[in-house]
């Protein structure tokens, strides 16, 4: 029961599962990595795209105008891509997802 909590809490806030983030990512999925641009120079995941959250909906609709793109977002913890998630649905972004911390994005990247 207390997993089935788990991953309902986990669906709610757009975090995507490993499994589900890999075979996005084999269909194309962009990995977004939300961090400021000085986080992002100091190491970064391979093929990550870096739009930092302070105006996220605008550099991505910018960027990535198919709102039917699958958005993987991740940052150093799993805040901000959380919020990132939020605001990119908002925006019609409908497969924004949130990969959480750079940890477990590298699990899935690498």
């Amino acid at each position: 029961m207390a997993l089935l909590a788990a991953v309902f809490l986990l669906k709610r806030r757009g975090q995507i599962t490993l499994e589900e983030a890999k075979a996005e990512l084999g269909k194309g999925a962009v990995v977004l990595d939300v961090r400021s641009p000085q986080e992002f120079a100091g190491g970064s995941l391979p093929g990550a795209v870096n739009i930092p959250l302070n105006g996220i909906s605008r550099a991505v609709a910018q960027r990535f105008p198919d709102k039917g793109t699958v958005l993987l977002c991740h940052c150093a913890s799993g805040a901000r891509s959380a919020a990132a998630v939020s605001q990119l649905r908002a925006a019609g972004y409908p497969n924004a997802h949130n990969l959480g911390g750079y940890g477990r994005a590298a699990k899935v990247v690498s």
